[in-house]
């Protein structure tokens, strides 16, 4: 695995906000962006919530207008390790991908 595109400062930002969230969201994934350095919540609107996540588009374009977008955020609330499917949505959206395991409380990182 490559290591984060992203600079140490701004990674650092972001994460506490997305942990946060993540708690809120249990047993939910919880989904955002890291929008000019900062955390971005956005909805999971996944029918199977507690085992993907799919961004709510009005909260993507909500993201665009706020700045640019860096990466997207997601939580593994069982504590799996990035699946296949992340890896695939990863390369094809060209950002970097941060998965907050919950019961790890270990941040895993996925670069296109």
């Amino acid at each position: 695995m490559q290591s984060c595109l992203l600079v140490g400062s701004m990674e650092q930002d972001f994460k506490p906000e997305a942990v946060r969230h993540a708690d809120q969201e249990h047993p939910k994934e919880s989904a955002g962006l890291v929008v000019n350095g900062s955390y971005f919540r956005c909805r999971n609107i996944a029918a199977d919530a507690e085992n993907t996540f799919v961004i709510n588009p009005v909260d993507y374009a909500r993201a665009m207008l706020a700045g640019a977008i860096q990466a997207v955020v997601h939580s593994h609330p069982q504590g799996t390790p990035v699946s296949d499917c992340d890896r695939k949505a990863c390369s094809q959206t060209k950002l970097p991908w941060y998965v907050y395991s919950v019961p790890d409380k270990q941040w895993l990182t996925i670069d296109p």
